[in-house]
């Protein structure tokens, strides 16, 4: 009886880290949301909308849904049946989308052919800050003349949370984060190679 009580608790632990949370947050700023499709980034269709039959997601709202831990494409279609795409998102946990317009069209998260390709070495920036949240990452090859686009999107970094994206492997880059109060915390030349790099960002970090 023992036995089979640990061993329905270890299963129930199993199952409580291998679950993950994928939160959508509507912030397009007027758009309905009337179709979600979460799918394994290894299956070769969208399956069925998430939301039930009559439901939608109305702009301001948020909805949220338990999956696996894994490799996800997410799809979301709004009211004038506009796409907002994202490919290759890595759920480990808890993952959240602020769906903003910024994001229609399509988003690969590990490289591919689409309107935004990040390359294949994961940089994950953590957030140490102790209670300052990053709104804004930029990160360039280090000869590049300008910060580029913010890596982050329509996300907000919390604090205590980590993020990733993804970049061409086999190179210097320069990372900037900056915070709710427009503080910076800059980073110059780290070598990043296809491996990719973990990068705690805290106080002692501030420009």
């Amino acid at each position: 009886m023992k036995k089979a009580i640990l061993l329905l608790a270890a299963i129930g632990l199993f199952a409580s880290l291998s679950a993950g949370t994928v939160e959508i947050i509507n912030d397009t700023g007027g758009y309905d949301i009337y179709w979600i499709y979460i799918s394994p980034s290894t299956s070769d269709s969208w399956g069925d909308d998430w939301l039930d039959e009559s439901e939608i997601l109305p702009s301001g709202s948020s909805v949220a849904f338990s999956v696996p831990n894994g490799e996800y494409d997410i799809r979301l279609v709004d009211e004038d049946d506009d796409e907002y795409i994202r490919y290759g998102v890595t759920i480990s946990g808890y993952y959240e989308w602020y769906v903003s317009l910024d994001d229609l069209g399509e988003y690969y998260i590990n490289g591919g052919s689409g309107d935004t390709v990040y390359g294949n070495a994961p940089v994950t920036i953590y957030n140490d800050t102790g209670g300052y949240d990053i709104w804004y990452i930029y990160c360039n090859p280090s000869d590049y003349s300008d910060w580029g686009d913010d890596r982050l999107g329509s996300d907000i970094l919390y604090s205590g949370n980590e993020y990733t994206f993804y970049i061409d492997g086999g190179d210097y880059y320069d990372i900037q984060c900056e915070d709710e109060d427009g503080d910076t915390y800059t980073f110059w030349e780290i070598w990043i190679g296809s491996e990719g790099v973990y990068l705690p960002v805290d106080l002692g970090d501030l420009d």
